[in-house]
Order: C-alpha cells, then sequence, then structure tokens
C-alpha cells in the first residue's frame, strides 16, 4: 500500500529561499506575509487545529506573491480549552510553555508568528543561541530585544515592535492572539 499527497505546484517555492536572498524584509513586505499567515493560523485555529511547526521554511510562496502554509506533520486536532505536553517543532520557534512542558495550546502558533516576524524584519530570530540549552533559556526567560536602528541600518516602526512584543508574551493567556 502506497500513500501520495498531490498538491498543486508553487512556483515562487520557500518563503526561506526568498528570506536567504534579501537577508531581510522591510516593514511593508513584512506585514504583507504576516497579515496572510495571521489570516490562515486564524482559520486553522477555528477549524481546531494548531500547526506547531510554523517557519520560513514551511512557508511557500506563489508566483502573485501569496502565502500557502505547509508541512502539516505535526499539527494536532485541539478543542478550546484543551492543552497537549508533546515537545516538537522547531527549536528557534517554540514558545516558552512547550519548552518547560507545562502545557501548551494554539497560542504557540501566536508565538510562532512572532518569532517570524522579527525574523523577517531584523534578520535573525529574537532568541538565537547557537547552543541549545543556552536557546531555550533564552526563550523561557530573556526579553525580546531589538538592535539598534541606526547602528545596524534597520527601519521598523514603534507599531511592529509592540505587535511582536504582545505575540511573544511569555504568558500565553496574556499572548496576542489568545
Amino acid at each position: 500500500m502506497r500513500l501520495y499527497f498531490v498538491m498543486p505546484f508553487v512556483q515562487g517555492g520557500e518563503l526561506y529561499q526568498v528570506y536567504q536572498k534579501e537577508k531581510r524584509f522591510n516593514e511593508v513586505t513584512v506585514l504583507f506575509y504576516a497579515a496572510q499567515i495571521i489570516q490562515a493560523i486564524g482559520y486553522l485555529h477555528d477549524k481546531q487545529i494548531v500547526h506547531r511547526d510554523l517557519k520560513l521554511e514551511n512557508i511557500l510562496l506563489d508566483h502573485t506573491g501569496y502565502l500557502k502554509i505547509i508541512d502539516y506533520g505535526l499539527a494536532k486536532m485541539l478543542k478550546d480549552q484543551e492543552q497537549t505536553t508533546s515537545f516538537c517543532g522547531t527549536p528557534e520557534y517554540l514558545a516558552p510553555e512547550m519548552v518547560d512542558y507545562s502545557g501548551h495550546d494554539k497560542n504557540v502558533d501566536w508565538w510562532a508568528i512572532g518569532v517570524l516576524i522579527y525574523e523577517m524584519l531584523i534578520g535573525v530570530t529574537p532568541f538565537f543561541n547557537p547552543n541549545r540549552n543556552q536557546l531555550m533559556k533564552k526563550i523561557q526567560a530573556a526579553k525580546v530585544v531589538f538592535p539598534d536602528r541606526k547602528k545596524y541600518k534597520i527601519e521598523y516602526s514603534d507599531d511592529i515592535m509592540d505587535l511582536i512584543k504582545g505575540l511573544l508574551n511569555k504568558d500565553k493567556t496574556k499572548r496576542l492572539g489568545a
């Protein structure tokens, strides 16, 4: 017996490939992509699905510039107020409640969106550390730090900083999207 997955060809490839060429996106582009991701995750959550592995590599870009979220291998059906304790996903995008095994719900996707927005805008994930243990500690305890705009020649508004901080709230009950 064989199982086949069939999906339409998506000409633009992975958003990660485009990101690698650009190194980071301007704020208008980030907001355009973020709006699409937020809408898609809202739809999944309405259907009781939590993705749990949002990252640039799991987002495809079509020929018109619109996104498609892929790779539902770690997705899980979760009813409202239901939690799970499985540890899964890409380390840089894990929410604190997943790292400390305290139980997670759909809010892990909102956290991952915050990480995605920060990464697309700044050029690195917010808690990046090559040492996995240090990365996990930073996810649990470190504040989100934004690089100096002038020094690094990165333009971003206070509004997008507020959006990112709201999505990266360590308290999942106060996280934007909760």
